[in-house]
């Protein structure tokens, strides 16, 4: 059972990290959005850092938390039930392990390209989760929402 819990939220976590050109997400659907067309003149590859934020300390300190109520029994430590202190010290420890936890599940590997957009006095970079880097001097379309995505275009 121990075990079940700490996989559910791992599994949570790392399925809300998607950097992928190709996965929009709701809040871009049925939206308008800017284009720009352009070339690619690098791709670089990079290593993407995850980052953490409330759901996998909460996640975590939940965690952490519920096994602090395993501990113990109903012993007293200065005159403090030994419970009571471990769920503390777990919802604490969880918390932080959660914290890491997902932001080691979110780092990847990625691209960094520098575009020449046409009609554009300079050239602008863009970096974004990919396994394979689209081609120097391939035409593609830059797509602005919520986040900057950039695909191979074909007129």
């Amino acid at each position: 059972m121990i075990k079940f819990l700490l996989i559910i939220p791992i599994i949570f976590i790392y399925s809300c990290s998607s950097t992928s050109p190709t996965d929009v997400k709701t809040s871009d659907a049925q939206k308008v959005t800017a284009v720009e067309y352009g070339v690619i003149k690098s791709a670089s590859p990079i290593k993407i850092k995850g980052e953490s934020n409330w759901i996998g300390a909460t996640a975590g300190g939940m965690i952490g938390g519920l096994l602090g109520t395993q501990v113990c029994g109903d012993e007293e430590i200065i005159g403090t039930k030994c419970q009571d202190i471990a769920v503390v010290y777990g919802t604490i420890g969880g918390a932080a392990i959660g914290t890491v936890a997902q932001a080691i599940l979110g780092n990847h590997d990625g691209f960094q390209y520098i575009v020449d957009i046409d009609n554009a006095e300079k050239d602008s970079a863009f970096v974004q989760g990919d396994k394979t880097a689209l081609l120097k001097n391939q035409r593609v379309v830059i797509i602005y929402g919520k986040d900057i995505r950039v695909l191979p275009y074909e007129e």
